[in-house]
């Protein structure tokens, strides 16, 4: 099952806006050499993700601008970009770097965003999300989602039988991690607004059980398991209470 742990989610956006809006998200400059993760990269795969923008295809790109000097706006222009996004990566320390962002519109020539972030060589595909989110912010005038985490259920088969395992990963589907992993069904994953636990339905008691899954402990808490149906958990608002559905009573209600 090991490898199914690690196996990458792969998700597929069908459609789009026929309004996109077209973006250029030039390379980098990081005079050093290459780094692990492509950050400019990642932030047009967000923004085409969600979309609502059209980033520009890698081979149009024919200029990579470190600083707002470098800027030649007659060429985005001409390449029908609304807005450009650049930046310079410097090294700081052994496993530090700076990114220096910017954000600007081709039309008025106006920088939008401007952004300095100090991080570690770990951290690569965490501010490339990060960025994105402020461009999407930035042009859209709501908070971006891509720095968020998923919550799914797989089912896998092997010579052992069917397992059904609880993952979270990145929003793009990078980083996946098994939580639980159980031969019985899982479903109905629900987020705290903290992000810090998640609640799901187990049938691994032969009947269906919510339980409260805390992530950074790993630390396991069974909520409801009444005689017939316990499912749908859904968080308040203030994190504090779960609304079920429970038959304890005979019929289905909210709890």
């Amino acid at each position: 099952m090991g490898s199914h742990a690690q196996a990458q989610l792969n998700i597929t956006i069908d459609g789009g806006s026929a309004s996109a809006i077209p973006i250029a998200v030039t390379d980098f400059v990081y005079p050093d050499g290459p780094l692990s993760t492509d950050i400019s990269a990642i932030i047009r795969h967000d923004l085409a993700r969600s979309g609502q923008f059209a980033p520009l295809s890698q081979d149009l790109l024919v200029e990579h601008p470190a600083a707002d000097d470098d800027i030649n706006m007659g060429t985005w222009r001409l390449l029908k970009a609304d807005y450009i996004a650049y930046a310079s990566i410097q090294s700081v320390s052994a496993g530090r770097i700076e990114i220096r962002f910017r954000l600007s519109s081709v039309a008025d020539q106006k920088q939008l965003l401007a952004l300095t972030l100090p991080i570690k060589t770990d951290q690569l595909r965490a501010a490339a999300h990060f960025i994105a989110d402020k461009i999407y912010e930035e042009i859209i005038g709501v908070p971006g989602a891509f720095s968020t985490k998923l919550a799914y259920v797989t089912v896998t088969e092997n010579s052992s039988g069917v397992h059904f395992q609880l993952m979270v990963s990145d929003a793009d589907g990078f980083n996946p991690q098994s939580l639980v992993t159980s031969k019985e069904p899982l479903m109905s994953p629900a987020w705290s607004p903290d992000r810090q636990r998640i609640a799901y339905v187990s049938f691994e008691q032969g009947n269906s059980a919510i339980y409260l899954q805390h992530l950074k402990t790993g630390e396991r808490t069974l909520m409801a398991n009444f005689k017939g149906i316990n499912s749908a958990p859904k968080f308040s608002p203030d994190g504090r209470h779960l609304a079920v559905t429970l038959s304890k009573g005979g019929n289905a209600d909210i709890y």
